[in-house]
């Protein structure tokens, strides 16, 4: 699929400080560079290249992983989303899983996609949220993500390197994350209250194997980082009657790493396998106190999630496709445990 990068982390309720660090500004400009002295001549591979033939497999893409390949100019690329995921428990600061109260999420995200020229692409990824827990209930639009990619590298199909895109996605704050109510303490906002900037890199590469039989793999590497967030009373980030101060979100680091093989030229097999390393939250102001007249809690420590998500892919022709399947978490540390269902619909124009 043509999923953005900030899919995985919607799960984890993280939101980071609007500070980048200087090493991974430094890595991804060394990447960039790289990439560019690498493509040489390969700018100009057209859309027959690109895309399989009648005679290969139809990939739609995983369920997790971003592209490698910026969508031809003028091509446009509709995917609607839908997240059914149910949380169970906690991972403590030790890898241990504790039990917590039983919630669950319903998301409806639709990923606009949009050609500006060979080498540039844009897209826009509207969300819809509902939270549950107990039969009580919050729902309503999310954070708009909108993101800028640009093709660093396309390589040819008989060439070892792969295809290389990055990208930088702003997450707007559209989403409700302050003023809560009371009733519903526990369950989060539909968004963060942040500014999210994040950089990522995506490599693919499809092998032929023995036979009719391709694989493709992808790796994504993103590093997000979020601005500084007023929050009063029960809020996206924990709180209570009182409380009033600046969130400092920790940054995020996810890596992804995926791959699909194809049976037939219409039915793929896809898994992702991610981990996303989520820096502490910073606090600073009045904590407030809880429901029971406990002492609030706002933000949360140093957390690392694991998770992966095998899925099916069924491609009716090279315009349209399906693919379902489990997302669900492995270990962690203060973090979230899950288990979810994510399906989604590929309109290739």
């Amino acid at each position: 699929m043509v999923t953005a990068d900030g899919c995985l982390g919607q799960y984890t309720n993280f939101w980071s400080r609007g500070a980048m660090p200087q090493f991974t500004l430094k890595i991804f400009l060394t990447l960039l560079i790289a990439c560019v002295c690498f493509s040489e001549t390969a700018w100009g591979e057209n859309f027959e290249n690109r895309h399989p033939q009648p005679s290969g497999p139809w990939f739609t893409g995983t369920l997790l992983s971003t592209r490698g390949l910026t969508l031809d100019q003028g091509r446009f690329v509709a995917e609607p989303y839908f997240f059914f995921t149910k949380y169970g428990g906690l991972y403590n600061d030790n890898w241990r899983l504790q039990s917590a109260a039983v919630s669950d999420t319903i998301v409806q995200q639709t990923y606009l996609i949009y050609g500006l020229t060979s080498r540039i692409d844009v897209e826009i990824a509207p969300q819809w949220l509902k939270n549950s827990a107990e039969g009580e209930s919050i729902s309503g639009f999310g954070d708009l993500p909108i993101q800028l990619g640009f093709q660093a590298l396309r390589s040819s199909s008989d060439s070892w390197l792969p295809d290389v895109r990055i990208w930088v996605q702003e997450i707007f704050p559209t989403g409700r994350y302050n003023h809560l109510s009371p009733s519903i303490n526990g369950l989060a906002g539909t968004g963060g209250g942040s500014f999210a900037t994040t950089l990522g890199i995506g490599v693919q590469k499809a092998i032929r194997l023995g036979g009719d039989h391709v694989f493709r793999y992808r790796v994504n590497a993103t590093h997000g980082f979020f601005s500084p967030v007023t929050v009063q009373g029960f809020n996206a980030y924990g709180g209570g009657f009182g409380t009033e101060g600046r969130v400092d979100p920790g940054s995020v680091t996810t890596l992804i790493v995926a791959g699909e093989y194809s049976l037939t030229q219409h039915v793929n097999l896809a898994l992702d396998i991610g981990f996303q390393t989520i820096n502490a939250t910073e606090f600073s102001g009045t904590t407030g106190v809880g429901v029971s007249g406990e002492q609030a809690i706002v933000g949360r420590g140093y957390g690392n999630l694991l998770t992966i998500a095998p899925a099916m892919e069924y491609s009716f022709n090279q315009h349209v496709g399906l693919i379902a399947g489990p997302w669900f978490s492995l270990r962690g540390k203060n973090t979230t445990e899950f288990f979810g269902v994510v399906a989604a619909l590929l309109l290739y124009l």
